[in-house]
């Protein structure tokens, strides 16, 4: 008990009071991931400066205390809360949140991103010099951070780029003798002391174009190629993959990351969509390889989803993609915070159900239209399978070329996109995401029960997308999701499990058939808590944090200090 009070009270003299999160209702939202995982932690720090978060690390280093780094906390495997309460010291949360700001540099070619900044946030401080990050819709659209996607090496939804991946960051590591160092790898002189070194990133008191500096790779520029080898028989991206694991990308939280260069890319001037429906599986795995291997120029996006996953988020996620279409992706974060915190008044009023929400929003979202074109509404009834191809304009023709003369021998169709489709069929897309956690929180079903999320990166030559459950694997599921990037072979399926059923037994099962099919996973959500590190990705943990002080049990790894 004295050792909690210590670290309290070190952390009350760094930061104000609504800066310190110390009561369960407070820290509720901090502890509970987006859609899986929820454990202890004594506080969630929430510094507003650099030099604060710099602060409350020396403390937790000094106090010996568990750091739980968290961004936007909107991963899907648990991977930014705490994972029960079996740790061997007491847990911290610091949460990034306040830390925004993105600095736009070398002729807004690249930028430097602070550890708080969102996707939206970049995106927005690129559009007057007409660039874009490597990420533009999907995890934006629930207000995910940069550094977030960093840290996991996340995927996105864009063809060309690959992983989110830099060799240049700046990030505070615990050395093997326990103490504490702020590492300089962002190829910019910034000094020599943390202090200084942060007050002049701060102030943005530096120069940059050093030639020396500037080397190294700041996003995965060999993805297109590895991309288009439609025969290998490996992926394309998975996390742990040795090739994306440098300092910040890929750390999962073993070290805290103060900020990340990253490079920009000219914005496209206009695009076009394909709306594209088949009932036969293998014409979309066909086309895959068609288009890979005859376009010119890869497209921008090509997503896939199951009619399945469209209509659970037509019916369960219409108030989230009716939000980010009517207030914008930035508006998410602050809604998701509002609706956690009318959880617990309804919490602590009894005389409510702890859904009430809940219900509340789906009572809202059974009343009102689908607010989805009509065109795409009738290729739901028509097709079992959905892809949408974005393109750069100029690129179109030829897509369409090749569409023509492809479905002129098959069973599916396509359409061209009109400026209301285009974006209908995308806010559909990524509404996805939530639509089983919003089935769950509806019907009162426990998420970390029930609810099994497969990130799968299929190979490369693999004949087939859909994860094929054998009939007694089917008959224990009660509602499907199955969404993904479909060109890079990303796969996103989710099962609501039926009650009753072993939920650890089934995942064994299905995980065995992905080994069987050579897959490999997670392909872009990071371990998190869910799944198990290879031996290669725990091997470069250890070595980012040897006292094991970070974000201990990721991966399902151990929890305790030193690796013990």
């Amino acid at each position: 008990m004295a050792k909690d009070q210590e670290i309290i009270t070190q952390l009350q003299g760094i930061l104000a009071g609504d800066q310190l999160l110390t009561s369960e209702d407070d820290k509720a939202y901090y502890i509970k991931g987006f859609r899986v995982g929820k454990g202890q932690a004594l506080a969630v720090a929430m510094p507003s400066s650099l030099m604060q978060l710099w602060q409350v690390l020396q403390a937790c280093v000094a106090c010996d205390t568990i750091i739980l780094m968290q961004a936007a906390n909107t991963g899907v495997t648990g991977g930014s809360t705490p994972d029960g309460s079996d740790y061997d010291r007491d847990v911290i949360i610091i949460s990034t949140r306040r830390l925004k700001g993105v600095q736009v540099i070398d002729d807004a070619r690249q930028v430097i991103a602070m550890p708080g900044s969102t996707l939206t946030e970049l995106e927005n401080a690129l559009k007057p010099h007409h660039r874009e990050p490597h990420s533009v819709i999907g995890s934006s659209c629930i207000g995910a951070s940069v550094i977030g996607g960093v840290c996991n090496n996340s995927g996105g939804s864009l063809i060309r780029r690959g992983p989110a991946f830099t060799e240049k960051s700046l990030f505070a590591q615990i050395l093997p003798d326990g103490s504490l160092t702020l590492v300089n790898h962002l190829g910019i002189d910034l000094g020599t002391t943390p202090e200084e070194m942060i007050a002049r990133l701060e102030q943005q008191d530096y120069t940059t174009g050093v030639a020396a500096d500037w080397e190294g790779k700041i996003w995965a520029d060999d993805y297109a190629a590895v991309l288009r080898d439609v025969d290998a028989d490996t992926p394309t991206r998975y996390n742990g993959n040795t090739q994306y694991l440098h300092d910040s990308s890929g750390s999962a939280g073993k070290i805290a990351v103060f900020a990340v260069r990253l490079a920009t890319f000219d914005a496209s001037e206009s695009t076009r969509t394909f709306y594209i429906g088949t009932s036969q599986e293998s014409e979309l795995v066909a086309l895959r390889r068609w288009l890979l291997e005859n376009l010119q120029e890869l497209p921008l996006q090509a997503e896939y989803i199951h009619r399945g996953a469209f209509d659970l988020t037509v019916r369960y996620a219409k108030h989230m993609y009716w939000a980010i279409g009517h207030l914008g992706p930035e508006s998410i974060p602050a809604l998701m915070a509002g609706k956690a915190k009318w959880d617990v008044r309804v919490k602590h009023a009894r005389i409510l159900p702890l859904n009430f929400v809940d219900k509340a929003l789906q009572l809202v979202n059974r009343a009102t239209p689908k607010m989805v074109a009509k065109r795409i509404l009738d290729y739901r009834d028509r097709y079992e399978h959905h892809l949408m191809i974005k393109a750069e304009a100029r690129h179109a023709p030829q897509l369409q070329q090749l569409l023509d003369a492809f479905f002129a021998r098959q069973s599916g169709e396509f359409f061209l996109c009109d400026a209301r489709e285009e974006k209908d069929a995308f806010l559909v897309r990524f509404g996805v995401g939530g639509c089983t956690i919003s089935y769950c929180d509806y019907y009162g079903i426990n998420p970390d029960q029930r609810l099994l999320a497969f990130d799968v990166a299929l190979r490369r030559n693999d004949s087939q997308w859909r994860i094929d459950l054998p009939p007694h694997l089917q008959a224990q599921v009660q509602e499907d999701s199955c969404c993904g990037h479909f060109f890079c072979f990303v796969n996103h399926q989710d099962y609501i499990l039926k009650p009753g059923v072993d939920a650890e037994a089934f995942k064994h099962e299905v995980l065995a058939y992905l080994d069987e099919r050579g897959a490999r996973y997670p392909a872009e959500h990071n371990v998190g808590h869910q799944y198990h590190a290879s031996h290669d990705y725990e091997q470069h943990m250890r070595q980012l944090d040897p006292t094991n002080s970070c974000n201990p049990g990721i991966g399902k790894t151990s929890k305790k200090k030193f690796w013990q």
